[in-house]
């Protein structure tokens, strides 16, 4: 029984540590994106890399608090 917690902490933690990553990688190609994009093309991609930086962060907010 002990394992099967242990074992359930640690997938959590590791979620949450690539979920993590997954918001910084969003947050460096915004910024990158924003300064080398034309402007055509810059509002559809800055738009759908915000949306999916709310998606992985509202997963990242469901993950259950470490104890």
């Amino acid at each position: 029984m002990l394992n099967e917690h242990h074992a359930s902490i640690s997938s959590v933690q590791y979620l949450r540590h690539d979920l993590m990553i997954e918001l910084g990688r969003l947050e460096m190609v915004m910024e990158d994106y924003d300064q080398f994009a034309t402007d055509s093309d810059r509002q559809i991609t800055i738009e759908n890399l915000q949306n999916k930086h709310a998606r992985v962060s509202a997963a990242l907010g469901k993950l259950p608090l470490d104890r």
